[in-house]
């Protein structure tokens, strides 16, 4: 028998066609290799850790499948009273773990929990709660509260962790009471989908913009290019429809009578033109505001469901290396600094700042890309560290963010395929720059290689990360240096 799981549900809502294939065909689903997707498990199962520390009395099982049913089953026949990782499977074929069940205020009814590494409730976890309720009320428990167990996002770690104060509980049993006859119904058709023996040949994500495709929307639409209709930015519901209707999937042949924004007008005119739109003007004025000496800087930070460090939150985004490269005059010699953390034991921003304030003087413009990030980074870190809040403040006051030559339009090209990304802007204004064939080559991985060079004990392992990483943040602010003076040039052509 094919059974449901919560998984495959939630793959059931995205795309049932997905789910099929999933299930029957999975060597058409492409394999999600993203290092993100494994620390995001490693931090969910950390914080699951912690939640079961409230219920000092519970019995694990530690079986999956069957075995885990039948071990589940002789834990509430001995009077278990919290039981984690609570298996059920039903005739009607759904399976369900809970990550923790309780005994309720009378002796036959539960408390179902579920806990997020998350720090705050959204829909699809009442989804995941409701399909759980189902399954477990459909294997004959009486479940009389639906508990989600989350993240405090105000809680600031000290040396030891206190779970009652990282973690938060809410009722979301009513929550689960408006859905359930929906989720029942849904879970239903999930089967009835899992049985239906012909392969499907459509994709319900063809009206959704390519955010929200499923895995197997290539494998179900060859029929659309790598650079389609779907990329054009925030392209959604009517428009999209009256294109996909009329069989438009190029970005060349949207048809001129398809009333669209001007950004979305940009970016279809230099696909179709192949010829990118300047506003030299309005790019001269804007580098006009800089002011000498000219300060490229860009931080990498790690964000972890359980902060690595004290005095931090859940998923704040901690700085612990940045790259800083010095312009002081337009031909002047091109310098360069940099500051990397290589431990987890003590905050960075006290050395960090250290570093930087040697190097930042009080005048000149401070270039960032997308500089609300690095501003925000400024005050978390002055508030850490309240003895550099003048430089912080300094800094912020000065910051110029370069990519909005790109996100405000006076510069688009084809190649940018709709993005402002430094990625996309890079190695079509300078030639010969390149994130390809480096070790690290975007922030997430970097974030990842360093939390496992600095809690590893492999030195030779922590020197190649430590490395790469220099490196990588050393391209981001060289980068800016390079499209800053390319600019220059194009403006006063």
């Amino acid at each position: 028998m094919m059974y449901l799981s919560k998984s495959d549900y939630l793959k059931y809502l995205i795309c049932p066609s997905y789910l099929w294939l999933w299930k029957n065909k999975p060597e058409v689903v492409p394999v999600d290799d993203d290092e993100s997707i494994k620390q995001r498990l490693e931090q969910g199962n950390e914080i699951e850790r912690y939640a079961r520390m409230l219920f000092p009395e519970g019995s694990l099982v530690e079986t999956r499948g069957k075995s885990a049913r039948t071990d589940t089953e002789k834990l509430v026949a001995k009077g278990a009273k919290t039981i984690f990782q609570a298996t059920v499977m039903t005739d009607e074929g759904l399976l369900a773990m809970a990550d923790v069940i309780t005994r309720g205020d009378s002796p036959d009814s539960w408390v179902l929990y579920e806990v997020k590494s998350t720090n705050s409730i959204k829909k699809e976890h009442i989804l995941d709660l409701t399909f759980q309720r189902v399954a477990f009320e459909d294997a004959g428990y009486k479940i009389g509260k639906i508990k989600i167990i989350y993240l405090n996002k105000d809680y600031e770690r000290q040396s030891d962790v206190d779970p009652k104060k990282l973690l938060l509980e809410a009722d979301v049993t009513a929550d689960t009471d408006e859905l359930i006859e929906v989720v029942r119904a849904q879970t239903k058709d999930a089967l009835e989908w899992l049985q239906r023996k012909d392969e499907p040949k459509t994709c319900s994500c063809r009206l959704n913009s390519r955010s929200k495709h499923c895995p197997t929307f290539h494998y179900l639409n060859p029929d659309v290019p790598e650079y389609s209709v779907f990329n054009i930015s925030r392209i959604g519901g009517k428009k999209l429809a009256v294109l996909i209707d009329g069989y438009t999937l190029n970005v060349e042949d949207v048809p001129e009578d398809i009333k669209l924004t001007v950004i979305q007008q940009n970016q279809v005119d230099v696909a179709k033109s192949k010829q990118p739109k300047i506003d030299k003007q309005a790019i001269a004025e804007r580098l006009s505001e800089l002011e000498f000496p000219l300060y490229f800087l860009d931080y990498e930070t790690v964000s972890t469901a359980l902060p690595v460090f004290n005095k931090c939150r859940p998923y704040q985004q901690i700085p612990f290396q940045y790259s800083l490269h010095i312009l002081r005059e337009l031909n002047g010699e091109l310098e360069h600094y940099e500051y990397l953390a290589r431990d987890s034991k003590t905050l960075p921003a006290h050395d960090l700042l250290k570093a930087l304030s040697t190097q930042v003087s009080d005048t000149g413009s401070v270039i960032t890309w997308n500089k609300s990030f690095e501003a925000g980074r400024n005050r978390e870190m002055a508030a850490q560290y309240p003895e550099y809040n003048e430089l912080m403040e300094s800094v912020n006051d000065r910051v110029f963010d370069l990519m909005e030559i790109f996100s405000k339009q006076h510069y688009v090209h084809h190649d940018f395929k709709g993005s402002s990304s430094i990625k996309k802007v890079l190695p079509v204004l300078v030639d010969g720059f390149t994130y390809d064939d480096m070790d690290i080559s975007n922030g997430q991985t970097a974030a990842l290689r360093w939390y496992e060079a600095v809690t590893s004990d492999d030195s030779d392992l922590a020197h190649k990360t430590y490395k790469s990483l220099l490196e990588y943040c050393k391209l981001d602010t060289l980068a800016m240096v390079e499209i800053y003076k390319k600019l220059m040039v194009i403006s006063n052509e």
